[in-house]
């Protein structure tokens, strides 16, 4: 999956922090949010037979942090996920089971609920570090 990114964070970063405030903190808290609206967008989209893959993402979630980073994952232990995701072919490039995309539009779907909740934890941050 592509990673988002926040262009000025560093800089950003480094003046709250200097200044006493939870940058990291707060993008985790976005982050989680981000991850558990993505799993239940995710599994929306999956097309399910015995929901099996669908359980398979809810313990394939995680969430890292780093010194400099947040991460995110979502993803799945099932081994079929994958041709679930892009379909698969025969050795001839025949489509053999057709593709049903649940994690990109997941993906998607969820770039301005990051967007929106880093800023809604970065503003309460500041407001928090300024009383």
């Amino acid at each position: 999956m592509a990673i988002q990114q926040i262009t000025g964070l560093d800089s950003l970063m480094r003046k709250l922090d200097s200044m006493g405030g939870n940058v990291m903190g707060a993008l985790t808290i976005a982050v989680k949010r981000t991850v558990l609206s993505a799993i239940g967008d995710a599994q929306a989209n999956i097309h399910n037979r015995t929901g099996n893959l669908s359980q398979s993402l809810v313990h394939g979630s995680d969430t890292t942090v780093s010194a400099e980073r947040v991460e995110g994952i979502v993803g799945s232990g099932a081994f079929y996920a994958d041709y679930v995701e892009r379909g698969t072919e025969d050795e001839f490039g025949n489509v053999r089971n057709p593709p049903y995309p649940y994690m990109m539009p997941a993906l998607e779907a969820n770039k301005p609920v990051f967007e929106g909740e880093s800023r809604k934890e970065l503003q309460k941050a500041i407001r928090k570090m300024c009383k």
